[in-house]
């Protein structure tokens, strides 16, 4: 591990060529892991999504989760229409099977011993995963790991998920949105922001491989906190906020308050569909919950609020794309985390096969 070199604050407002950008459909991004549907949606039929403007289809085969390009290769139907038969996928227009491995092994015209054609397979994702109740798929091998989050295991955590959302924002404008602490005054000031808690103090960044985290000190109401109703603790109370870059599409938020020694996380995942549409999951654990059953909604909806203070001020952004080159906007101090972003995308971009040392 090692600290990132400080980016160099902006002396001017000039514009620099961009070098490289990140968007929806972006092939690259293909060498990472991306959340794509939440695990109970994949039932006993085979479900369709869009991944990096291409189509996919993920079914449980044999119990054995597994997700291939929705194409047959027969006559190009969709497999997502097609009918999960035992440890097989079954295409609904002429009834070829394609067990886990992507291989056809059933062709009913040409009867049970003909010869199956080396070509009938259907692609294979290179990764898929069950995790934090979602599902994972990575169509090339991954570069990244999965997100790490401990506290989703540990039981002195309770978990929720708020329903997925939809935006027209794409997956790297909602990432470095989620990395950023400079806009919890002005953009979350009817949730949790503190009207003169914009001042953040110098943070370090640390690069790991393909992650990077810091932790800034902030203000913060605090609505969760009981005592606050009784007098006992202020409402404004100090946090230590910790975040993450998770993978490209991903990040971890860990937010911890010493007043009350509890702490809230969040696993952002945002599934990049096609260029104009991502899906957003947003995922918690936190310790801070004694009565789930009447604390939860109120605390999803809570968080649902914040997220459309978020997506107010990205969805009406002209361009659904983040520039990877630093020198294409003007960063300062306070914004290092998210020019360590831009810098991995652009590692990324820039890949030839090698993992790029940090």
């Amino acid at each position: 591990m090692r600290a990132i070199t400080p980016c160099p604050l902006a002396s001017s407002v000039e514009a620099v060529t961009a070098t490289g950008h990140v968007d929806n459909e972006t092939p690259a991004l293909a060498r990472a892991w991306h959340a794509v549907l939440v695990a109970d949606e994949v039932g006993t039929d085979p479900v369709a999504v869009d991944l990096l403007g291409q189509p996919w289809v993920v079914a449980r085969l044999g119990g054995e989760l597994v997700a291939f390009v929705d194409r047959c290769p027969h006559r190009l139907a969709p497999l997502s229409i097609g009918t999960v038969r035992g440890s097989t996928l079954q295409c609904r227009y002429h009834g070829w099977a394609y067990e886990a491995s992507g291989a056809c092994v059933a062709i009913p015209s040409l009867g049970p011993d003909a010869s199956i054609p080396p070509k009938a397979v259907v692609r294979r994702a290179a990764g898929v995963a069950e995790r934090y109740g979602l599902i994972w798929l990575s169509p090339e091998p991954p570069l990244f790991d999965l997100p790490d989050v401990p506290e989703w295991d540990d039981p002195a955590f309770v978990r929720a998920m708020n329903a997925p959302r939809l935006t027209t924002v794409s997956a790297g404008q909602l990432v470095d949105n989620f990395l950023d602490a400079t806009h919890l005054r002005t953009v979350h000031a009817g949730t949790f922001g503190v009207d003169d808690g914009g001042y953040l103090p110098p943070a370090d960044v640390v690069r790991d491989g393909w992650r990077a985290h810091t932790t800034f000190d902030v203000q913060y109401r605090n609505v969760d906190d009981p005592l606050v109703a009784t007098g006992a603790h202020p409402l404004v109370q100090p946090q230590r906020l910790y975040k993450e870059i998770a993978g490209p599409t991903s990040a971890l938020v860990r937010l911890y308050h010493p007043l009350t020694d509890r702490t809230v996380t969040f696993l952002f995942a945002c599934s990049p569909q096609r260029l104009g549409s991502t899906r957003i999951f947003k995922l918690m654990a936190r310790d801070d919950v004694t009565e789930p059953d009447s604390q939860l909604p109120e605390m999803l909806d809570f968080e649902d609020r914040v997220l459309d203070e978020d997506l107010a001020v990205l969805e009406p952004y002209r361009e659904m794309t983040l520039r990877t080159d630093p020198r294409d906007e003007v960063s300062v101090r306070s914004d290092r985390l998210s020019v360590a972003y831009r810098r991995m995308l652009g590692d990324l971009l820039a890949h030839d096969g090698e993992v790029v040392p940090a």
